[in-house]
């Protein structure tokens, strides 16, 4: 059986197995088709979400120090890379390969050629997989790996799952590895709000999509017109949480499963967990990092934090 159909088949079954319980969920990582990881490009460049536009400027004062903290000789290992915009930021004649692991192969097929164009010596290994797991990395690249999980995308795994996340992503990277992790830090929940309910509904068509990647994935016979969309503030968890709502009464199947829902029925598309910096710092160290510094912006709004294995 070939990687890529592996690869589907665990994702048909985290499917089934999150569908199937009372609070039903689709995990985040299932937004990134083309469509979709187009739809994420559009939300990053609206006035309301900050999170790209304040990470990029972090990453620009990263990559004046990048040679006081890396040696020569690097690969580059970003987890869920989608578009490739804020690698590029850090990328210089140090870095000889680029190893992006995302759900979506035809949206890093892409955004590989594009990154190609701009850095044509760079070998860039383009790779499908589910990487919230180990993965076993190509063996042709360099001993020096730096991972990369940018884009907040700490906070969105449900139950604890974002520390078993980090001590598989140490696995994949080895020893002696650095990782630089994005994490979207307490805030106004006002600015919360805002930005996961942007007036070019972008957010909204990005989780509603999720309706057509069931159907071509695991033919599913939805429609659009059945669900809605909506995002809450959970004061408790700290922590923005997305939903597509069923409009009414249906039914539908994966493989011989058969799944009912019940009208304004609730399917979680996404958690937003935010974190103070004392609170990443733990779980940092609890999944077997060592935090070696953080950056932030004059707002404290995000922070990237360098880690060592």
């Amino acid at each position: 059986m070939k990687a890529g159909e592996t690869g589907k088949k665990s994702l048909t079954q985290e499917l089934i197995t999150n569908l199937s319980k009372k609070k039903k969920i689709i995990p985040s990582k299932f937004h990134y088709d083309l469509k979709g990881s187009k739809y994420f490009e559009k939300i990053t460049k609206t006035k309301e979400y900050y999170v790209t536009r304040v990470e990029k400027e972090i990453l620009k004062k990263i990559a004046n120090q990048i040679d006081l903290i890396f040696n020569h000789n690097l690969t580059f290992v970003e987890f869920g890379s989608g578009s490739t915009e804020k690698i590029s930021i850090l990328l210089n004649k140090n870095v000889k390969f680029y190893v992006p692991l995302d759900v979506s192969f035809e949206f890093i097929k892409l955004s590989s050629k594009k990154l190609l164009r701009s850095f044509p010596k760079l070998k860039i290994i383009p790779t499908y997989c589910d990487y919230t797991k180990y993965v076993k990395l190509p063996k042709k690249i360099s001993k020096t790996k730096i991972g990369f999980f940018l884009g907040s995308s700490i906070g969105n795994f449900y139950n604890n799952e974002e520390k078993k996340f980090l001590k598989n992503a140490k696995k994949t990277l080895g020893k002696n590895s650095l990782l630089l992790v994005g994490v979207d830090l307490i805030k106004n929940p006002i600015i919360l709000k805002k930005a996961y309910n942007d007036k070019n509904k972008f957010t909204a068509k990005f989780n509603l999509n999720l309706i057509n990647i069931m159907n071509n994935k695991v033919k599913t016979k939805l429609k659009v017109k059945d669900f809605k969309y909506m995002a809450t503030f959970n004061k408790m968890k700290s922590s923005m949480e997305n939903f597509i709502v069923s409009n009414k009464n249906q039914y539908f199947f994966i493989k011989k499963n058969k799944f009912h829902l019940k009208k304004n029925e609730k399917i979680q598309t996404e958690i937003s967990n935010k974190f103070t910096i004392s609170k990443f710092n733990k779980l940092a160290q609890s999944s077997g990092w060592q935090v070696k510094k953080h950056w932030n912006d004059a707002k404290r709004y995000y922070a990237v934090f360098l880690l060592q294995a």
